[in-house]
């Protein structure tokens, strides 16, 4: 076993034989898909932020929280929806794998890539499924809002005046 720095210093040592044949270019691929990821998954958390934000608001000023039926169920189920998208998102994003941890040196002059992305492969694989379910939630989110929002009018008022 060989640590981070030993395995650098391979990477970039003259006569350094990498296994798989081009796994340098794989990894690398695979890095920056984990970074498409990433930015998708940040981008929906912020729009699943604004979903929880706007809904609360919208809850608070129409008084829903405060009153029984259907508005209120509509609030707290788009709330609960946002919420667990926004929970989904941040598995996508998260940086939990150790950079070149699966990268074995099998001998002294040889780094065996295989591992790491089998690694690699597999958290794309489980992100991109949290990422799916993730945007499933933030699109149901969205009726769920409108529906609220419609419900929560005070018509009443509107035909009075």
């Amino acid at each position: 076993m060989c640590d981070l720095l030993q395995k650098i210093v391979l990477l970039h040592a003259a006569g350094t034989q990498i296994s798989p044949d081009h796994a340098d270019e794989i990894v690398k691929t695979l890095y920056e898909i984990l970074t498409v990821l990433d930015g998708k998954g940040l981008a929906l958390l912020a729009f699943d932020g604004i979903v929880v934000a706007a809904a609360t608001f919208a809850a608070e000023k129409g008084d829903v929280f405060r009153k029984r039926g259907l508005a209120r169920w509509l609030a707290i189920s788009t709330i609960v929806v946002s919420l667990a998208a926004a929970a989904l998102c941040l598995g996508v994003s998260e940086i939990s794998y150790p950079f070149f941890h699966y990268v074995a040196c099998s001998a002294p002059d040889k780094l065996d890539y295989s591992n790491e992305i089998n690694h690699l492969a597999t958290l794309i694989d489980w992100r991109t499924k949290y990422y799916q379910i993730a945007w499933s939630f933030s699109i149901a989110a969205i009726p769920l809002f409108l529906v609220m929002f419609w419900v929560s009018l005070d018509w009443r008022k509107q035909r009075g005046s």
